[in-house]
């Protein structure tokens, strides 16, 4: 992520789905430089990251996870590396609750956290209820709809003018 193998003003979209927060990213404004190398003029960026310290369980451990964010610390990293913000929520709101008590209870009751991550493939009826959710949400964030909390946060930025006139 630190070094994309593409040429300057390569894409009109550039999407990163839980990368930055990675302990292989050691610097998000390096990464989201590069990412405004790649893009074109008015490109744009889709970032996808995790929210929220205290979530933090033996799942980030598993996974290598760096840190996890907060809504205004995203903003922040995206102005600082040139973008200008068009959409910023957070996401997996509906879901929330049921992470939050899991961490809690672990915290409680340190037995209870798994020895390894805990995404493991859920069963086919819990699968089929989790769309419900996933669906309200998607409908709400299409009309434009925003989340004051959730397990996630969600961003689309796009590159700036002062930007395109550093890289052009």
């Amino acid at each position: 992520m630190l070094h994309l193998p593409f040429a300057d003003n390569s894409f009109d979209l550039v999407t990163s789905f839980d990368v930055l927060y990675h302990r292989g990213v050691p610097d998000e404004a390096t990464a989201l430089r590069e990412v405004s190398r790649v893009l074109r003029p008015d490109g744009r960026l889709l970032i996808r990251l995790p929210a929220y310290e205290f979530l933090r369980s033996k799942h980030d451990r598993a996974v290598h996870t760096r840190r996890r964010y907060r809504a205004a610390q995203v903003r922040h990293l995206l102005n600082e590396a040139g973008f200008r913000i068009e959409f910023l929520s957070y996401i997996n709101t509906l879901l929330f609750p049921i992470p939050l008590a899991q961490r809690s209870l672990e915290r409680t009751l340190p037995a209870l956290e798994r020895k390894d991550s805990d995404l493991t493939p859920p069963s086919v009826v819990v699968n089929t209820a989790l769309r419900v959710p996933m669906a309200v949400e998607s409908a709400w964030v299409s009309m434009g709809g925003k989340f004051p909390f959730g397990l996630s946060v969600l961003a689309l930025a796009q590159r700036s003018k002062l930007e395109q006139g550093r890289t052009l």
